[in-house]
């Protein structure tokens, strides 16, 4: 019998939320943004500009349409949306192609799409029309000499603008009082070699060391990057290499480590106490601007050290030279529309923040950054530096270029040996050359690629609990998955010209969240379509008790919000279903805020601090998947639903780290829901199986490409469990365990370990894996379930629902 609150079909109809409120009602032309569809979303959400001008822009990457497995950019561009149809531009302003069938939930950051003629790649969304402007006259690629002082500089401009300057306070942590007993961080020696090449005036070497304003607030593995990023950024670790790559996971501290880095190399240097650096570029997205600014406030600002915001309302010309704002900070938008400016100032280091979006040499940003002539170099990435080699030789060969010689070369020894090993039949011949060849590779770029995952702050933050939660599907979920898959079948792939494997799979997955959702798709011409949706009962016949997922978080959010007093991360891979979960928080009263592709910069930052407020009035945070943000910090809840899962773990990983951050107080619960025995299932079990669900090494390259599925796969995931009282992710484990908690740990193979991974140590690989992918590892518990589990997952008004739940738990003895 199911407890939910919802009203039962028989005695009372759903027709006094009209079902509009759960799935918006679809419009003419689905497949178009159009103005109505803008006015529908939540104007909070929505820029002001976008209700006044009904334009959206996008910066994009655009090439000729190719079947090249590696994409090679031909150059930057301008991608506006305006009533229903869509523009590419070139940055001249010249027309490239159009398009009238963009879906806005297409519309995120890294998606690939194709305008005309030509496939772009989404990089972010801008805020207003970007400047026309003729491309900036190309440079040397020299590099300048390590130690050359820079000549002075009179001010550009007499008048001085506001600068981004708070008032002075020490650090967090510190106080007026004696500075506490922390041990001295004193950096290496440079070596002899080092010596000879960049100190021939035979000046002292000096000891070197971190301030204790800053030294007090470092952990451990802080202190450990602090160094490497010192040795790497000096060439201590290859004296003509001076880059490095921080690919820390979020949460880690890796603006903290920057920072601390610069402020010692800003005072003093290893030769004669000679500062090093004297200007510093940090070039980030435009929506982490903000936040570096204020970082540098917070740390810097009692050691009299400020920063330049170069924006629309600062010009970089009005940029006071002065040693006490030796930061400069521009979003890589800004960076590209005053190139020319930029040029004209000597810079000793450049931080590029987000720095996976380089990952091709010769997108038009790269390209200007490369012209700056900036010897230091530093890229910080919490996304996994990717499996895809090509654009990690890229993110390679900016921080320290030629180190892996021209791409060709590096095609040729390492790329191609590594990929062919990959191959199900390659001999062994081939996979012992690819695993030599992976293993050098690796112990190049271990030498100034430096990434940890959160497994070792787990001492600072407090207990997580994980759940894996598979629910039964409704009456009405098993009708329409059986009978959409009986008229696939039957018609024996005859209808793929119409309906692919791709859009049927979307499908499905539709009616595992909810039935209704087959209204929104945009082929509602397709025979298949009009087939499911004459299945369907009429809208006021339908609600949250016809998707067992949507019913469980109804059920949840009461459990939660009311009786335990704590607030609730929402996160879905879809806007429909954003929508629905929205409706579902209104007709419930529940207070929410909402994050996805259509937030306004400002509105995100905005939004965050509003719900991590001690006493914020919101009870629940609706966030895309997608489009979350990067950095995002949301420890105001202590709860986070994974309502569908992406095809790529990283996506649903990413999601899942953002309320077990520094700052969370409480015990955190994270939970992934699975529609039991259908596609949802077959996906979870295929992450498990093809890319052990670790945070490392991730293949994120265009969802279409892995949908390159064998004839076996796609017969196993056009399948429905008929019977539920077996979970048959259990069971594929072979586990003899009787569902009571208990876990039976196994041992991982040495042949699981990723020869892509040149990035993880072997502990922290073993880690991950040990986190997520051994679920042998985990609690197992089947139905009738554990009462006092229940009570603490708040699941009870939901248990006669759920046929299975893997937990596992997080804590560290202090």
């Amino acid at each position: 019998m199911r407890k939910s609150l919802a009203p039962s079909l028989k005695n009372k109809s759903f027709s006094n939320i009209s079902h509009t409120s759960f799935v918006p009602s679809p419009s003419n032309n689905p497949s178009r943004i159009s103005p109505k569809i803008l006015q529908e979303a939540p104007k909070e959400n929505v820029p002001n500009n976008i209700h006044e001008a009904g334009k959206l822009y996008f910066s994009v990457v655009w090439s000729k349409r190719t079947t090249k497995k590696h994409k090679t950019w031909e150059g930057d561009g301008t991608l506006i949306g305006s009533n229903g149809r869509f523009v590419l531009k070139d940055i001249s302003g010249n027309v490239l192609g159009s398009a009238n069938s963009i879906k806005p939930e297409e519309l995120y950051d890294g998606n690939r799409l194709i305008i005309g003629s030509k496939e772009i790649e989404i990089q972010e969304r801008l805020s207003a029309a970007p400047v026309v402007q003729p491309p900036a006259p190309a440079t040397s690629e020299e590099k300048p000499v390590i130690g050359e002082k820079s000549k002075k500089r009179k001010s550009c401009n007499v008048f001085t603008p506001s600068l981004h300057i708070a008032k002075m306070r020490l650090p967090p942590g510190s106080s007026s009082s004696a500075i506490s007993d922390v041990a001295d961080l004193i950096f290496p020696t440079p070596n002899y070699s080092h010596q000879w090449k960049y100190n021939e005036a035979k000046r002292p070497v000096s000891e070197v060391k971190v301030t204790h304003s800053l030294l007090k607030s470092l952990r451990p593995h802080q202190r450990e990057g602090v160094i490497y990023l010192y040795e790497c950024i000096q060439g201590f670790r290859n004296v003509d290499n001076f880059g490095a790559i921080l690919a820390d996971d979020m949460g880690l501290g890796k603006t903290l480590q920057c920072l601390t880095v610069c402020h010692t190399l800003l005072k003093t240097g290893p030769y004669g106490n000679e500062p090093v650096l004297r200007r510093i570029l940090i070039v980030a997205p435009s929506s982490l601007t903000h936040h570096w600014n204020e970082e540098i406030t917070k740390w810097l600002s009692c050691e009299r050290l400020f920063s330049y915001v170069v924006d629309s309302k600062n010009k970089l010309k009005q940029y006071p030279n002065t040693s006490h704002i030796p930061f400069v900070i521009t979003s890589y938008e800004m960076l590209l529309k005053n190139i020319n400016d930029f040029q004209k100032i000597k810079f000793d280091l450049l931080i590029c923040d987000e720095g996976h979006r380089l990952k091709n040499n010769e997108i038009k940003v790269s390209v200007c950054l490369r012209q700056l002539n900036v010897p230091r170099r530093i890229i910080l990435s919490g996304t996994p530096i990717q499996n895809d080699l090509q654009e990690f030789y890229s993110l390679v060969d900016f921080v320290n270029p030629g180190v892996l010689g021209d791409y060709q070369e590096y095609k040729q020894k390492y790329e191609t040996p590594i990929v062919q090993s990959q191959a199900p039949d390659a001999s062994e011949e081939i996979k012992a050359m690819g695993k030599e060849r992976a293993e050098e590779l690796s112990r190049i770029t271990n030498q100034f690629v430096l990434r940890r995952t959160q497994n070792i702050n787990k001492e600072y933050l407090p207990k997580k609990t994980e759940y894996i939660v598979f629910v039964r599907p409704t009456e009405l979920q098993q009708f329409m998955l059986e009978k959409a898959l009986e008229w696939y079948n039957s018609k024996d792939g005859s209808i793929g010209s119409e309906c692919t494997a791709l859009q049927v799979i979307t499908l499905l997955k539709k009616i595992c969240n909810h039935p209704s959702l087959i209204r929104t798709t945009s082929q509602q011409e397709n025979t298949f379509v009009q087939y499911l949706l004459s299945l369907l009962p009429d809208w006021s016949e339908m609600g949250p008790f016809d998707s067992a997922k949507l019913e469980l978080v109804q059920n949840f959010l009461q459990e939660t919000i009311l009786e335990c007093k704590e607030r609730v991360v929402l996160v879905s891979n879809h806007t429909k279903s954003l929508d629905m979960l929205a409706d579902l928080c209104s007709h419930c009263n529940y207070s929410y805020l909402r994050l996805d592709g259509s937030t306004a910069t400002l509105d995100r930052n905005s939004f965050v601090e509003k719900f991590n407020q001690p006493k914020s009035e919101f009870s629940v945070f609706l966030l895309s998947a997608k489009a979350g943000g990067v950095g995002l910090n949301l420890s105001g809840a202590s709860r986070l639903v994974l309502f569908d899962n992406d095809w790529n773990p990283a996506v649903d990983l990413q999601a899942m780290s953002r309320i077990w951050r520094d700052g969370q107080k409480r015990d955190v619960k994270i939970y992934r829901l699975i529609t039991a025995g259908t596609i949802e299932e077959k996906i979870f079990q295929r992450q498990i199986a093809k890319t052990s669900l670790s945070g490392c090494v991730m293949d994120q390259r265009n969802k279409l490409d892995t949908m390159k599925l064998s004839d076996e796969e796609l017969k196993d995931l056009f399948t429905v469990q008929d019977d539920f009282s077996e979970c048959s992710t259990h069971s594929s484990l072979n586990c003899d365990c009787d569902g009571k908690g208990q876990n039976v740990a196994k041992p991982i193979p040495e042949e699981t370990k990723n020869p892509f991974d040149v990035s993880l140590s072997e502990k922290d690989l073993h880690e991950n894996m040990l986190q997520v992918n051994e679920l042998m590892n985990w609690k197992h518990f089947n139905n009738p379930l554990d009462n006092d589990l229940l009570k603490e997952a708040c699941l009870s008004k939901s248990s006669d629902d759920i046929i299975f739940i893997f937990s596992n738990t997080t804590e560290i003895t202090k």
